[in-house]
C-alpha cells in the first residue's frame, strides 16, 4: 500500500491546526465555505484511507482470497498492509459510520423539536414573535412544504430600540437565506468521521454568525448599531432568570451567543475583505481533491492487479 494512503490520516490534523488560523483573513462568508468545504473533503479522506485499509488488511485472510479469486504473488508485492491493520480499520471504520449514525437521528430530532415551535402559529411573513417576556431570537429553517421562520420573543424586542429590532431580524433572515443551518449540518457529520475536526466546526460556527452580523449591518447601513444591537440583546439574555437558555434546544442560529463579545468588536471595526477571498477555496479544494483522487485511482489499479 503506498504511503500517502495512511498521510490521509493524518491530514486532517493538520487542517484542523492549521485551517482556522489561516481563514482568518478572509471575509465571514468566504471563511465559512472554506472551512466547510475543506472539513468534508478531510472527512471523506479519513473515510477512504480506512476503506482501502480494511480491504488491503482482509484481503490476506484465505477466505476473501478464494472469493476474489486474488493474484497471491501481486498482492505480496504490492500490499503490505498487515492484517491485523485491516481488523483495526475495520474496527475504526465501524465506530465512526454509527457514531455518524447516531448524530444524524440526533440532528433530526433536534430540527423536528425546533420546528414543532412553529407548527400551528400565525405568522407575519417570515416572522413569528411568542409572547414570552424570556428575551430570544433564533431562526427555524424551512423544511418539506414548511418555510422558514425567524422567531422573536417579546422579551427580546422589549430590550431593543427602534432599528437594532431590524438588525436583529435581518441577522436572522442571513441565517434562512444562505442556509446556514446546512453549513453547520456538514460541520457536525464530519467531526463524526473525524474527531479532530472539533476545533473547525466551532469555528464554522463562528464564522456563520459573523457573517449574518455583516449582513445585517449591510442591512441597516450602520456598523456600530449592529454592534450596539447585539451587544444589548447579550446583555437582556444574560441579564434574564435562565440566562437565555429557554426553548426546544435549538441546535444552533440562535442570535445571542459563541463570542459575542468578539462579534461586537468586529462590527465596531471596518470591514475589510481580501482580495484572495475567492482564490483560497478553489486552491485548497483542489489540492484535497487531487490528492483523493490520486489514492481512489491508485487503489482501484491495485484491485484490479491484485484479482488479476
Amino acid at each position: 500500500m503506498r504511503i500517502d494512503v495512511y498521510l490521509l490520516l493524518l491530514a486532517p490534523v493538520l487542517f484542523a491546526w492549521l485551517g482556522p488560523p489561516l481563514v482568518g483573513w478572509l471575509s465571514p462568508a468566504a471563511a465559512a465555505r472554506t472551512l466547510t468545504a475543506l472539513s468534508v473533503l478531510a472527512a471523506c479522506s479519513v473515510l477512504w484511507a480506512l476503506v482501502v485499509l480494511c480491504v488491503g488488511g482482509l484481503s490476506r485472510t484465505s477466505g476473501l482470497q478464494y472469493w476474489l479469486h486474488s493474484n497471491q504473488t501481486a498482492l505480496a508485492a504490492s500490499d503490505p498492509v498487515p492484517r491485523k491493520v485491516g481488523i483495526l480499520a475495520v474496527v475504526l471504520l465501524g465506530f465512526v459510520l454509527l457514531h455518524l449514525a447516531v448524530a444524524v437521528v440526533r440532528r433530526a430530532r433536534g430540527v423536528r423539536a425546533v420546528a414543532r415551535v412553529v407548527v400551528g402559529l400565525t405568522a407575519a411573513g417570515d416572522l413569528l414573535i411568542l409572547d414570552d417576556q424570556v428575551p430570544d431570537a433564533y431562526a427555524v429553517p424551512g423544511g418539506f412544504r414548511r418555510p422558514g421562520r425567524i422567531v422573536v420573543t417579546t422579551g427580546m424586542l422589549g430590550s431593543l430600540k427602534g432599528e437594532e429590532r431590524l438588525a436583529v431580524l435581518a441577522h436572522e433572515r442571513s441565517h434562512l437565506a444562505h442556509r446556514h443551518h446546512i453549513y453547520l449540518a456538514v460541520a457536525q457529520m464530519a467531526v463524526c468521521l473525524c474527531p479532530c475536526l472539533g476545533r473547525v466546526a466551532t469555528r464554522i460556527a463562528f464564522v456563520l454568525e459573523r457573517w449574518a452580523d455583516e449582513d445585517a449591518a449591510d442591512v441597516v447601513g450602520d456598523r456600530p448599531l449592529a454592534a450596539r444591537a447585539l451587544a444589548r440583546a447579550a446583555l437582556a439574555v444574560a441579564e434574564s432568570p435562565d440566562g437565555g437558555a429557554h426553548g426546544p434546544g435549538r441546535p444552533a442560529l440562535a442570535y445571542v451567543g459563541l463570542r459575542v463579545s468578539a462579534r461586537v468588536e468586529a462590527l465596531r471595526t471596518e470591514r475589510t475583505v481580501s482580495r484572495w477571498s475567492a482564490v483560497w477555496p478553489v486552491l485548497g479544494v483542489l489540492l484535497l481533491t487531487a490528492c483523493l483522487f490520486s489514492d481512489v485511482t491508485s487503489a482501484l489499479a491495485h484491485c484490479f492487479a491484485v484479482i488479476g
